[in-house]
């Protein structure tokens, strides 16, 4: 036994070498780049519809109408700057979910296929 070192330890360096450890869990198999993608788009398409529903808020104060809030001081400040990019935070989040429902389409038609989940006898990897 070594000094000061427990037994049934082992060092960091040595783990690949120890063997499997039976109370691991198994390892996981490699992630897809099809998945990531979808994944990042599905992401940017949700903030994009967060920050939208943000802009349009804060630009209602800047709309026309009969009311006192739309005076001219009334739209100033970050009303005001709401207002000016309304239409391309539309525009930004529109191409964000167009985005992620075409990597979502080309995820169920092809992005299986490339990763062997479909078919055969259920291994991850497309492999016996």
């Amino acid at each position: 036994m070594r000094s000061g070192q427990p037994e049934g330890r082992v060092r960091c360096w040595q783990r690949g070498r120890a063997g499997p450890d039976p109370s691991a869990a198994p390892p996981r198999p490699p992630s897809s780049i099809a998945k990531d993608f979808l994944g990042a788009t599905v992401t940017l398409a949700i903030i994009g519809a967060i920050v939208l529903q943000a802009t349009n808020r804060l630009a209602s104060r800047c709309a026309a109408g009969p009311s006192r809030r739309t005076a001219p001081g009334a739209c100033s400040g970050v009303s005001a700057i709401a207002h000016h990019v309304d239409g391309v935070v539309t525009l930004c989040a529109m191409a964000c979910a167009t985005l992620a429902a075409a990597a979502f389409i080309w995820y169920m038609c092809w992005g299986y296929k490339r990763t062997g989940q479909v078919g055969g006898n259920g291994d991850a990897a497309g492999s016996s």
